[in-house]
């Protein structure tokens, strides 16, 4: 496939070509897309949906999901190249993500999103499809696969992050962020002293950036545009918006830019969010006033509601997120780490396995301490680990281990107090976000592991020579 594509349509028409794009037309923005959208995202490697002729809308104000939740959409988009399943997708990512030079983003005064302008009294969000994605949410959500562009004013650190977006009015939007996110950090320098704080909200642009807003774990203090054009080998082209001055991305698709006013709070939730769960329920939250909006004559806005797991996002995560535990773990040390990941049954946070190759006493233990307490999985409140012959990404497998090598007296600890997510649905409604994880040892007992009972295996040359034989009775090669 080819990888030089600088837009989003461009990223679709690529895709479309090889049956990963599906059109559908005529769909209805209130639940309807959303059901179809989470109907998609169950579906192990679906299809990415583009909607068009929405009821109530121009057509060709599309709505894009489904956009990564496919091992060959990510690679496509991280320029990988092909892979052949989620573990050499995972390894080609560290590998790069390893050797990856930051490149700035290039200021243009051109910009293809400003195809089309609207300031002050014009600016109509009913313009684009804003979804009712689920039964329960508080109102529409205009931003989910969204990138939030705010500026560190101490700094000037621009910072790019996606959080969700609701629609509030012809011109007014509140974005709800948690407060240890880094946009929040910066907001509250503003609005804690009075000040307006500028912000933009774009809407759809290359998958890349999105990405790098919401999954890579850039390092604070340094912008995700940079790593953006890192995985792309060519910088991101930003122009100045005229009522912020903030860099924006001038090959978007659609772009909202004003400020959150210190005085103006509108409500905001409830959400289906990323645990499977309505999270952080119903607030007044800080309210954007949007004064200009830029946009395409045929925009895309980009959706990736949170849906329970799996995914889209889940999907995305267990990969980035598997890479980023596996290179923490590494950078301690620690020897015989043959893996980790990220499961998606835990929304990619709450549920992490672990492969070693066991090499002295109290190694799995080691690991599994040292796991609990990496950043990338600061969430997780299952942590397992397992010998060399357990793949790690088969829930089945993973369970057998579990089920057969462990003795719960001896083999699982707890952890209390550590950091859990004001969503997680387990802390309680206005205490602080505490939780306890469990650390599951489901190796051999180190003084067993040569006389535990042999596991059932089959030979792979033996398995290989069969499956060319015989493999088309079951489908074995599909």
């Amino acid at each position: 496939m080819d990888n030089k594509y600088h837009t989003l349509g461009q990223w679709i028409d690529v895709l479309r070509d090889t049956g990963e794009v599906l059109d559908v037309k005529g769909v209805h923005w209130n639940h309807e897309m959303g059901i179809l959208t989470q109907l998609a995202r169950r579906q192990r490697q679906g299809p990415a949906l583009l909607f068009d002729q929405i009821t109530d809308h121009k057509e060709g104000y599309r709505v894009l999901v489904n956009t990564l939740g496919s091992t060959r959409r990510l690679a496509h988009t991280l320029r990988l190249g092909d892979v052949s399943g989620y573990r050499d997708l995972v390894d080609k990512w560290k590998a790069k993500w390893k050797g990856l030079v930051p490149i700035p983003p290039r200021l243009v005064e051109k910009a293809p999103v400003k195809e089309n302008t609207r300031l002050g009294g014009e600016v109509d969000l009913s313009l684009f499809p804003a979804p009712f994605w689920h039964d329960e949410d508080g109102g529409r959500y205009i931003g989910t696969g969204c990138v939030v562009i705010l500026k560190d004013p101490e700094t000037g650190w621009v910072n790019l992050g996606t959080y969700r977006v609701q629609l509030q009015g012809k011109n007014e939007v509140t974005v709800y962020i948690g407060s240890s996110h880094h946009g929040s950090i910066i907001r509250r320098k503003y609005l804690d002293e009075g000040k307006p704080c500028p912000v933009a909200i774009v809407l759809g642009q290359d998958p890349v950036v999105f990405l790098s807003a919401s999954s890579l774990g850039v390092p604070p203090n340094r912008s995700e545009y940079d790593f953006a054009g890192g995985i792309k080998g060519e910088a991101i082209t930003v122009f100045a918006g005229e009522m912020t001055g903030l860099p924006l991305p001038a090959e978007a698709e659609v772009i909202l830019e004003g400020h959150f006013q210190p005085d103006k709070r509108r409500t905001e939730g409830p959400f289906g969010e990323f645990t499977g769960y309505y999270g952080s329920g119903q607030r007044d939250e800080p309210c954007v006033d949007v004064q200009a909006v830029y946009y395409r004559s045929q925009p895309i806005v980009l959706g990736s509601p949170p849906t329970r797991p799996p995914n889209e996002s889940t999907f995305v995560h267990s990969i980035l997120k598997s890479a980023s535990l596996e290179e923490e773990l590494k950078g301690m040390g620690i020897p015989g780490i043959l893996g980790a990941w990220s499961h998606e049954a835990g929304a990619a946070q709450m549920f992490v396995a672990l492969s070693i190759k066991q090499q002295y006493p109290g190694h799995a233990k080691q690991v599994l301490v040292a796991a609990s307490n990496c950043y990338s999985v600061m969430h997780s409140k299952l942590v397992i680990v397992v010998d060399e012959d357990v793949d790690i990404t088969n829930l089945d497998d993973l369970m057998w281990a579990v089920c057969t090598r462990i003795e719960p007296s001896v083999d699982v600890d707890i952890l209390r107090r550590v950091p859990s997510s004001i969503l997680d649905p387990a802390v309680p409604h206005g205490q602080p976000a505490f939780t306890s994880r469990m650390l599951i040892d489901a190796t051999r007992p180190y003084e067993r592991r040569d006389t535990f009972a042999p596991a059932i295996t089959i030979d792979k040359e033996a398995e290989t020579k069969v499956r060319e034989r015989w493999g088309h009775l079951l489908r074995m090669n599909q």
